[in-house]
């Protein structure tokens, strides 16, 4: 088992010294703070790591679950969301067949749930699993939450809103549902909209605690035509994620590199943001997502859903970042945007300190998605040349 180290004392042994190190930006602040209407705003201005990262994963995995043993058990296709139990044991969700595994530490394989079906412990279209305290909650696209103990008996099967994209615990044994519902817009309302989705608490029972407020949904075009009204992607749309930590909520739409922090009352308590982070977008970036996009469909289609992608409009400015995942110092990692065209390039992770200080950028190795950020460790899923999946966990340095 990896051991988790203490990133604040580190941060504090560092802090003093690092200004002199950092050229001609030396007598500029790393953070800027300040209240406004009980509100902490941190704005971070330049990276604390200057243009290379002391912080680095090894792509020598620690466990590859493909390789730590053999049968079914040790198949994988179509890898959802990959957990560290307290324990220090590993669930995943292993979407193609219905079913969360567990493993040990060590990649022996424990046991499984689920299979499809619209039972206790089946899904149809099981999408991620979540820890909640000691029990694991796996959530299919339905909108059924199963919730499960730690010896994998089903506890109860509860319902939340379907078309949810992600599922987060507070500590307060609250869940949030990330929601990627649609609202429709009024009516004779067409072109570019984003209107807002409701951000709503339950309890482990399935019953609606509270509302604590919304955020923006996805950027979307509506059009209407012959032959074809209805919503099409904007190239490079904007939308919004959230990710919890403890009893705190963090919500960020990617129009900029800033994240909103709440407390369980929706109350906004910090902004942390990075004023001025670069996000030009260019003609020939919007043309080749374009083509891209536009050439999955069959060859010489004129039908009415191609024409309505052709004419769909690109935002001013990219994306800031695709997800939010907060490790157990409280640091938020923001996954840099990739479009269509630029999911071969590997994953970035942008990372600010609990405090809010912009540390600087870690890289992913090459082919491998992330799922979960722990102290000392980064759980995905990698795909080796021939496209076979294998679930892994990879040594997270912070020097």
């Amino acid at each position: 088992m990896l051991r988790p180290t203490s990133l604040a004392s580190v941060l504090l042994l560092v802090l003093p010294f690092l200004p002199s190190c950092q050229g001609g930006d030396s007598g500029s602040p790393f953070v800027v703070q300040r209240d406004s209407a009980g509100i902490q705003i941190v704005e971070a201005m330049r990276p604390l790591w200057g243009d290379s990262s002391p912080w680095s994963i090894d792509p020598d995995p620690v466990v590859d679950l493909t390789l730590t043993g053999s049968g079914p058990a040790h198949e994988f296709y179509r890898v959802g969301s990959m957990k560290q139990r307290p324990d220090g044991s590993l669930m995943l969700a292993n979407r193609s067949s219905e079913e969360v595994r567990m493993y040990s530490a060590t990649g022996e394989f424990l046991g499984s749930f689920g299979r499809e079906g619209d039972g206790p412990g089946e899904f149809r279209g099981l999408r991620v699993i979540e820890n909640a305290g000691d029990n694991l909650l796996a959530m299919d696209s339905d909108g059924r939450v199963t919730v499960v103990a730690p010896d994998l008996t089903v506890v109860r099967t509860i319902s939340i809103p379907p078309f949810t994209l992600n599922l987060h615990y507070l500590d307060t044994g609250a869940i949030l549902p990330e929601p990627q519902g649609l609202i429709l817009p009024p009516a004779g309302v067409v072109g570019r909209i984003r209107p807002p989705v409701p951000l709503i608490l339950f309890d482990l029972q399935g019953e609606q605690i509270d509302s604590i407020g919304e955020m923006q949904g996805p950027e979307l075009h509506l059009h209407v035509q012959e032959g074809f009204s209805g919503f099409v992607p904007i190239y490079f749309g904007k939308a919004s994620h959230v990710a919890t930590f403890g009893q705190r909520i963090f919500r960020g739409s990617n129009d900029a590199m800033q994240v909103e922090e709440l407390d369980m009352s929706g109350n906004l308590v910090r902004i942390l943001r990075i004023p001025g982070y670069p996000l030009a977008l260019s003609n020939a970036q919007i043309a080749a997502e374009r083509d891209l996009v536009l050439g999955r469909g069959p060859p010489g289609s004129t039908s009415p859903f191609r024409q309505a992608l052709e004419n769909a409009p690109a935002s001013d400015t990219r994306p800031a970042f695709t997800d939010i995942l907060i490790d157990p110092s409280g640091a938020v990692w923001l996954q840099l945007h990739r479009g269509e065209g630029e999911q071969d390039q590997p994953e970035e992770w942008l990372v600010l300190d609990a405090d809010g200080t912009w540390l600087g950028t870690v890289g992913i190795p090459d082919r491998f998605t992330v799922s979960d950020i722990t102290m000392d460790a980064v759980l995905g899923d990698w795909e080796d040349e021939l496209d076979v999946e294998h679930p892994q966990v990879l040594r997270l340095t912070r020097n």
